[in-house]
C-alpha cells in the first residue's frame, strides 16, 4: 500500500454550515435539500473559486475550505453571507437556510487533498459560536485582516470551545456596518490631481481553475506597476484599489473614493495554453467606456500581453510620451513562466510577516532561480528576505551575515533588471544598515525616477530620510505615498510614527500606535520612547516591560545577556546618521525605564 505524501503548511481555513437544519430537514426535507443544493451551486462555490479558494471536505450541510490567504477568506465569507441574505428575503422565516462561518490561520496537515490539524479543527468550533448569518475569526486570523479589509469587527473577548485547550480569543464580521474601513475613515471626493489618474481593479477569474485568481491579481499588479513608471500619470497602489473586489461596481463612487478620473477593469480566462484577456478604461465622472479590448494569446506570451495592455492605456491617457519612457514601462519577465508563479507562490508566503511564511517564501524562490537563475524579482525577494529577518527574526546574532547575502542578492538583482525599482529600494536599505548612506541615497533617488507614483517606493523613501535625519521631508513624502495609497497596509502608518518621533512629534506618533498597535516586535521601543517623551509615564512603563518579555522570547543570541544588551543590540541595529538622532532616542528609552 502506497502512503499518502504529508507535509505542515499554514492555511486559511473556512468553515460553514447550516443553522438549525435538522429542523428544517424535519419540516420539509425535499425543499431544504434542494435550497442547500441551490445555494452551494449558485452562491457558495463560485465565490469560494472567484476568491481562489478550494473545498476540501464537505459534512452533510457543512463545508471546510482553504484559501490562499485570510483576507480572501473574510472577503468571500462576507460576499457569502451578503448574497445569502438577499435571497432569503423572499423566503419565510422559518424555511430560509442561514449559514455560520469560522475563520482560522493556523498550521495544518495535508494529506492528498485534504487537511487535518489544530488549524481546521479551531475553524469548525468558532463556527460554532457565529450566529446566523455572521462570520467570526480567530486572533490569528485578525491579525492578518486588521487594516486590509472594508469591514468593522466586533470584539468577542476570550472564548473556551471544545476540544481545544487553551482559550481562544475571537472576532465578529459587524455586518451592520460593512464597507466602513476598521482603522481608517473612508476617504471621500478627494481632489482629482492635475494629471491623467488612474486606479486599476482586481482582474476577475473566468477560468474554471481557483488557482487562476493568484495569477488575475498578478496582472493587474504588474499593470500598476508599469504604469507608475510614467511621470505623466497618477496611479493608485494596489491596497487601495484590489479593496473594491467583489463589490458593486459604481465606478463614480469609487473615482470620487480614490481621487481618479480612470478606472480599468478586467477579465482573464486561462483554458490549457490558452489565455484570454479583457479590459476596459471608464471615465468615472460619467461612466463613459473609453476604451475597450480583448486580448487572445498562448499562455507563453503572457508578459508580452502585459506590456501590450500598458501601451493601449497610456495611449488613451496621454497623448505625447516620448518613446523612451514607453521602452523603460517593459520590465524584463523570466524566461520561463514556471519561474513566474513560484514567484508569486512566495509572495504570498512572504506577506504573511511569519516565521513559517519567510521560510517557505525563501525555498519558493530558490525554486524560482533554480527555474530561471536569471529573474531579477527572486532575487530581490530573497534579499528582502534576509534584510527582514535581521529586524524580526535573528536578535542578538551577528549582522554582517545577513547582510552580506542581502547585498549579494540585491546587487544581482539590479544587475539582472536595472530598471525595476523595488531592487534599488531593497540596495538601498542594505546600504543604510551598512552606514553607506551615500550609496543607499543613490539607490533611491534611481527608484524614484524608474517609478514616481510607486507608494511603496515613496514611503521606504519616506522613511530613510528620517535616518538620515531629514524628518519633515519625510513627513511629506509619507503624506504623497497615503495619497496614492489612500486604504494602505498598516506597515505605512508604523514607520509614519518612527517619523513623526524623529520629527519629535509625538503626540501624532502615539495616535497611530493607538489606531494599529505595535505592527512588529520592536515597535514597543519606539512606543514606549513616544509616550515617555510626552509624559505618558505608565504607557511608556507598559510598552517598555512588553519589549522587555518579548526580546527574552525573540533573543537568538548568548544566553548570558542581559536586558540592557537585548535594547543596545536593537538600538545599535538601527540606521541613524546623526548621533542627535541616537542621542534622542536613547534618552527616550531611558525615561521609559529600559536599561541601556
Amino acid at each position: 500500500m502506497v502512503m499518502s505524501e504529508t507535509r505542515r503548511r499554514l492555511a486559511a481555513i473556512l468553515a460553514a454550515d447550516v443553522v438549525g437544519f435538522s429542523r428544517l430537514i424535519e419540516i420539509d426535507e425535499d425543499g431544504t435539500v434542494a435550497a442547500l443544493t441551490r445555494h452551494r451551486r449558485d452562491t457558495i462555490d463560485p465565490l469560494i473559486v472567484s476568491h481562489g479558494g478550494r473545498v476540501f471536505k464537505t459534512m452533510g450541510d457543512g463545508l471546510l475550505a482553504e484559501f490562499p490567504s485570510v483576507v480572501e477568506a473574510v472577503r468571500c465569507a462576507a460576499a457569502m453571507q451578503e448574497q445569502i441574505a438577499t435571497f432569503n428575503r423572499g423566503v419565510a422565516a422559518d424555511r430560509r437556510l442561514e449559514f455560520r462561518v469560522g475563520i482560522n490561520m493556523g498550521d495544518v496537515l495535508a494529506v492528498a487533498d485534504d487537511l487535518l490539524g489544530d488549524g481546521v479543527n479551531i475553524a469548525s468550533r468558532i463556527e460554532a459560536v457565529a450566529t446566523p448569518g455572521g462570520v467570526v475569526l480567530s486572533d490569528d486570523a485578525m491579525r492578518q485582516v486588521n487594516g486590509k479589509v472594508p469591514f468593522t469587527f466586533i470584539d468577542l473577548g476570550e472564548h473556551r470551545l471544545k476540544n481545544i485547550a487553551r482559550p481562544l480569543h475571537l472576532h465578529a464580521l459587524d455586518r451592520a456596518r460593512e464597507g466602513v474601513n476598521p482603522t481608517r475613515s473612508v476617504r471621500r471626493d478627494l481632489t482629482l490631481p492635475d494629471r491623467p489618474s488612474i486606479a486599476v481593479l482586481p482582474f476577475d477569474n473566468l477560468s474554471s481553475d481557483p488557482a487562476q485568481a493568484m495569477l488575475c491579481d498578478a496582472m493587474a499588479e504588474d499593470i500598476i506597476i508599469d504604469l507608475s513608471r510614467f511621470h505623466s500619470l497618477f496611479v493608485i497602489a494596489r491596497d487601495s484599489s484590489f479593496l473594491y473586489r467583489h463589490r458593486p461596481a459604481d465606478v463614480r463612487r469609487i473615482g470620487s473614493e480614490l481621487g481618479v478620473r480612470y478606472l480599468l477593469e478586467g477579465s482573464l480566462r486561462r483554458a490549457g495554453g490558452k489565455i484570454r484577456v479583457t479590459v476596459q478604461l471608464i471615465e468615472t465622472a460619467t461612466s463613459h467606456h473609453v476604451w475597450a479590448e480583448r486580448y487572445d494569446k498562448e499562455a507563453a506570451e503572457l508578459f508580452a500581453l502585459q506590456d501590450e495592455v500598458t501601451r493601449a492605456i497610456v495611449g488613451r491617457l496621454v497623448n505625447r510620451l516620448q518613446r523612451a519612457d514607453l521602452e523603460m514601462a517593459r520590465r524584463k519577465p523570466p524566461d520561463s513562466l514556471q519561474a513566474y508563479e513560484y514567484w508569486l507562490a512566495a509572495t504570498n508566503a512572504h506577506e504573511l510577516g511569519t516565521a513559517e511564511g519567510h521560510a517557505e517564501a525563501k525555498a519558493l524562490y530558490e525554486k524560482a532561480l533554480a527555474t530561471d537563475p536569471r529573474y531579477a524579482r527572486a532575487h530581490a525577494g530573497l534579499a528582502e528576505l534576509c534584510y527582514m529577518e535581521l529586524l524580526v527574526g535573528a536578535w542578538g546574532q551577528p549582522r554582517e551575515p545577513f547582510l552580506e547575502e542581502a547585498l549579494e542578492h540585491a546587487r544581482k538583482s539590479v544587475e539582472l533588471d536595472e530598471s525595476d525599482a523595488q531592487p534599488h529600494v531593497i540596495l538601498g536599505w542594505v546600504h543604510m544598515m551598512r552606514r553607506e548612506f551615500d550609496r543607499a541615497v543613490k539607490h533611491w533617488t534611481i527608484a524614484d525616477e524608474l517609478n514616481p507614483n510607486d507608494a511603496e517606493v515613496t514611503m521606504s523613501r519616506a522613511t530613510a530620510h528620517a535616518f538620515l535625519g531629514e524628518p519633515e521631508a519625510g513627513l511629506e513624502m509619507a503624506e504623497a505615498a497615503l495619497r496614492l495609497n489612500p486604504y494602505c497596509p498598516d506597515w505605512y502608518l508604523s514607520d509614519k510614527a518612527v517619523i513623526h518621533f524623529i520629527a519629535q512629534q509625538y503626540e501624532p506618533a502615539l495616535a497611530i500606535y493607538g489606531s494599529i498597535g505595535e505592527l512588529y516586535p520592536h515597535s514597543a521601543l519606539w512606543h514606549a520612547a513616544a509616550a515617555a517623551k510626552a509624559g505618558r509615564k505608565e504607557e511608556a512603563q507598559a510598552q517598555a516591560t512588553a519589549f522587555l518579555s518579548q526580546a527574552q522570547q525573540s533573543w537568538a543570541g548568548d544566553p548570558k545577556a542581559t536586558p540592557a544588551d537585548h535594547v543596545n543590540w536593537l538600538v545599535d541595529s538601527l540606521p541613524f546618521k546623526r548621533d542627535a538622532d541616537v542621542a534622542h532616542f536613547r534618552e527616550g528609552l531611558r525615561s521609559a525605564g529600559l536599561p541601556i
